[in-house]
């Protein structure tokens, strides 16, 4: 795969999984690390993505996606509580890239989960 940038939405597997984490051989994430450590590091440091189902608007932890955005085809939210880090080699495809409005809140999100000022 060629750079990997934040933002970027990427079909990535995430198993083997265990636990509470989001399951499913193949899931949409978010990448969430900065592109220059993407591009030293074997690893990219991403958000699960999942579908929004009835919610219509962001809540704690899940920013809140429209279909369309970054590639998806169906309302969906970003976890960022259960953020982590997956070897660049899970990465399948670029769907696509969120657009930068949505990172203030995407931000504020990993900042009140990881307990950052």
């Amino acid at each position: 795969m060629r750079e990997i940038r934040r933002g970027d939405v990427l079909l990535v597997n995430l198993e083997p999984a265990a636990g509470a984490k989001q399951k499913g051989q193949r899931r949409p994430c978010l990448v969430v690390s900065a592109a220059e450590l993407n591009r030293i590091f074997h690893g990219i440091i991403v958000c699960p993505i999942a579908d929004a189902r009835n919610l219509k608007q962001s809540e704690l932890g899940l920013t809140f996606l429209p279909a369309g955005e970054g590639g998806l085809d169906k309302n969906s939210l970003v976890v960022a509580f259960q953020v982590r880090v997956i070897d660049k080699a899970r990465a399948i495809r670029k769907l696509g890239a969120i657009d930068e409005r949505f990172f203030a809140e995407i931000d504020e999100s990993l900042k009140l989960i990881l307990v950052l000022s």
